[in-house]
């Protein structure tokens, strides 16, 4: 039998995610298998044990989570991890009170899916310590999986270390793109509740008719459209975390309804008059202020109940240096795809990235690391690769170029006959067109300015590019040089 170190099994229908998953999968050093159909998933689980299993919770005319009950019963335990195109927090539950260890929603957050399955496969072996390489040059030995060097993050990497140990109710504060999430799957995954489940809710998607249900469950017949008895998020995180996202956005009948829940930890399902008790922690996370919270967001007996221990999420542009670090990193994460060339950042782009003010975090970021990978001119990734927006004077670029232009001025041998507005203008024009190797175009974009000026400059200044300036004269036209 084959070994089972760092393989997977992708079990679903659609041949476009199939081919998807298992380019990043063996970019991430995986060994990975794929499936479309029931039958060739059982076989190959009954010829080979893997350490993990992806699987599509509507997996063709088959419900997932009838599959992964149907290998329990023929004694084939698996870790698994499901991906749903709808995303229903109903099924999530279902999915997990039958045995998965997490769920994601397609398209799947890689960076997410990443990062958990490095988790799962870690089990102290060589393929372990290679694995952990990854994050070892931006990790702590405290075990975070959270990146960046600034003191912010060193400080809230501590702490979640420190709250992990404890069971008490946490409520974490930060902008929208910042990592909450992450925070709340660290503070359960360095705990002693690591074995149990995590159940992420996102109140701000739930609909206020079936809030309760998803919440607390229901039985059957209990409503119209109440087929089946219903296990809530609130007993699918027993033994485990409850995490409660944009808390501020949960409607209010059920703020009494969870209140009353977090007293006991005790509850009855819609439709019964049994009582349920689950042991559950309880982690709580919004983007809003406490103040806007109060102002009629969040019941005030609840807010206290829940904030216990807060921890507040620094936002990309307060953590001095990290921007640049985490630009490395999901470069790095990106998968090697046939004829891809290898990239990198300029020390000018990265530059850019640690002074410009990301409204969106890290999530912003790591979209643009993305979206560079697809876009970037040549094997450099380069200021003018980058969105306008980033590389206006107030972020920074402006200033450093002139930088690079007074250096550049420094070294060179130049006639009196310029003034100095002209020599600078000279120099700028040269240093853009060195860093773009000759591209005319690229070096206009550089420096801010329309291609027409930029072939006029060539000429007045009297550059020796001639290459550059035929190639471009045959294109654009005389009328520039006039």
């Amino acid at each position: 039998m084959v070994g089972m170190a760092r393989t997977i099994i992708v079990a679903d229908d659609d041949p476009d995610i199939l081919s998807l998953l298992s380019l990043h999968l063996q970019g991430w050093g995986f060994r990975v298998s794929t499936v479309n159909c029931k039958g060739e998933l059982l076989e190959a689980l009954r010829q080979q044990k893997y350490s993990v299993l992806i699987l599509d919770l509507q997996f063709g005319e088959h419900d997932g989570i009838e599959v992964l009950i149907q290998l329990a019963q023929q004694g084939i335990k698996q870790k698994t991890i499901f991906l749903t195109g709808c995303g229903t927090i109903e099924r999530a539950v279902q999915a997990i009170k039958v045995g998965a260890i997490d769920f994601l929603t397609k398209p799947a957050d890689l960076f997410r899916l990443r990062q958990l399955l490095e988790h799962m496969v870690s089990d102290g072996s060589r393929e372990k310590k290679q694995s952990k390489r990854v994050l070892a040059d931006l990790s702590e030995s405290s075990g975070s999986s959270i990146l960046g060097e600034s003191p912010a993050i060193r400080q809230l990497r501590q702490l979640i270390v420190d709250v992990s140990r404890t069971d008490a109710k946490v409520f974490i504060l930060g902008e929208t793109g910042s990592g909450k999430e992450l925070v709340a799957r660290d503070l359960h995954r360095l705990g002693h509740r690591s074995n149990g489940p995590f159940v992420p809710v996102n109140m701000a998607a739930l609909p206020e008719t079936l809030a309760e249900s998803v919440m607390f469950g229901h039985r059957k017949g209990a409503f119209t459209g109440a087929d089946a008895d219903q296990v809530g998020c609130c007993e699918a995180a027993d033994k485990g975390t409850l995490f409660l996202d944009e808390i501020g956005e949960m409607p209010l009948p059920l703020q009494a309804k969870l209140l009353r829940f977090l007293q006991g930890y005790s509850f009855q399902r819609i439709g019964s008059v049994d009582s349920i008790s689950v042991d559950v922690r309880i982690v709580a996370a919004t983007n809003l202020t406490p103040q806007q919270m109060l102002g009629g967001k969040l019941r005030e007996d609840l807010y206290y109940r829940l904030n216990v221990i807060p921890i507040q999420v620094p936002p990309l542009r307060e953590r001095e240096g990290d921007a640049s670090l985490l630009a490395k990193h999901f470069l790095k994460c990106r998968p090697e795809r046939v004829g891809w060339r290898e990239l990198e950042f300029a020390d000018q782009t990265l530059e850019v990235f640690d002074s410009y003010r990301w409204p969106g975090n890290v999530r912003e970021l790591e979209g643009l690391v993305e979206r560079l990978v697809v876009t970037a001119r040549g094997d450099t990734i380069m200021p003018f690769d980058l969105p306008p927006n980033m590389t206006k004077s107030d972020n920074g670029l402006s200033q450093m170029f002139t930088g690079h232009v007074k250096e550049f001025d420094r070294t060179q041998n130049v006639g009196s006959s310029m003034t100095q507005m002209e020599l600078l203008q000279k120099n700028a024009v040269a240093e853009a067109l060195e860093r773009a190797s000759g591209n005319v175009v690229l070096a206009s974009k550089i420096l801010g300015v329309g291609q027409a000026t930029m072939y006029r400059k060539i000429k007045r200044f009297g550059l020796t590019l001639p290459s550059v300036v035929a190639r471009s004269a045959d294109q654009i036209g005389s009328e520039f040089f006039d």
